[in-house]
């Protein structure tokens, strides 16, 4: 499944002048800034590799028997988002103060290269077709160490994920009360309050049995919240402000669809399961009532939101 992205450090969205004030204060921001321009830049394609490579292959525990008619590489990364988990990501890495990011990052910096060297290589094989002219056996030889390095790199993500959330949310809380305190509910007050409610939302609908109460507590919340900055015309004179608030109707149309579909009992069928698995992360591209339809849309939201930083 694809990962929920996150906002990026909140310090520098566009007007908060006061609050930019308190990042040059805290020199522990640019670091985290660097953390998660690595974790944004490389999870949903890492993600979306995994979902291509294991999609050919019928058994992936047990690995390509050799034989399959249409095998895929995993396909490789950006350069400019792999870059960002290299050397900006070390010299974020040495900067002080030291902050408990730090080591669930460093573990995740080396996860991401150990994986991304077993990614190339891989790519490689099967864009020159080895496989034709070897009888698969390169394509089994590689199996194992890949899928290991898929595994130890989701392990140190969800450590990072955990960590980086948690910041995340102390980080704008404390944000908040200050915004409100210096300029009202601003528009960088709401720009902060959407991308962070819109989380919480989309996160109450994951998982195969969510809790339709509380995700339904969640999305009645959210309607109110965006009502509330529309009606008090937040932006009407920022261009770039309408597709922050068009992404958030339809995280809104997305959470609604899915909350109706798991209130109906209707289970999805087989071929709306593979539509998911195949979706790539764009909003439309997942049937409708499904997970990755809410994340996308939320994922969406986050990259309209970081263009008016």
């Amino acid at each position: 499944m694809l990962p929920l992205l996150l906002l990026g450090t909140l310090a520098s969205l566009t007007g908060c002048n006061k609050v930019a004030g308190l990042a040059a204060a805290d020199p522990s921001l640019a670091k985290i800034n660097a953390y998660i321009e690595c974790y944004n830049g490389v999870e949903q394609p890492i993600h979306e590799g995994f979902q291509t490579y294991t999609s050919w292959i019928k058994d992936p525990e047990a690995g390509p028997t050799g034989k399959e008619a249409q095998p895929r590489s995993p396909g490789k990364v950006l350069s400019h988002r792999v870059e960002y988990c290299g050397q900006p990501l070390s010299e974020a890495l040495e900067k002080a103060p030291a902050t408990p990011l730090d080591e669930p990052v460093r573990q995740y910096q080396k996860a991401f290269q150990s994986l991304y060297a077993r990614i190339e290589s891989a790519d490689g094989y099967f864009t020159r077709e080895d496989y034709r002219r070897d009888g698969g056996d390169g394509m089994r030889a590689q199996h194992a160490p890949l899928m290991q390095a898929y595994a130890t790199f989701f392990k140190a993500s969800e450590t990072l994920d955990a960590a980086l959330e948690k910041n995340e949310e102390e980080r704008r809380a404390e944000q908040l009360k200050q915004i409100e305190a210096d300029e009202g509910r601003s528009l960088t007050y709401y720009q902060l309050r959407i991308v962070g409610d819109g989380k919480r939302l989309a996160t109450s609908l994951q998982g195969e049995s969510p809790d339709l109460q509380g995700a339904r507590t969640q999305l009645a919340s959210y309607q109110a919240l965006v009502k509330e900055m529309q009606d008090a015309g937040v932006g009407k004179d920022n261009p770039l402000w309408a597709h922050v608030q068009r992404s958030t109707d339809v995280l809104i149309r997305d959470a609604g669809r899915r909350v109706d579909r798991l209130a109906s009992g209707k289970a999805f069928t087989d071929r709306e399961r593979e539509q998911e698995r195949a979706s790539s992360g764009r909003v439309g591209s997942a049937p409708a009532g499904t997970e990755a339809a809410v994340m996308a849309a939320y994922n969406d939201l986050v990259t309209t939101s970081n263009r008016m930083r």
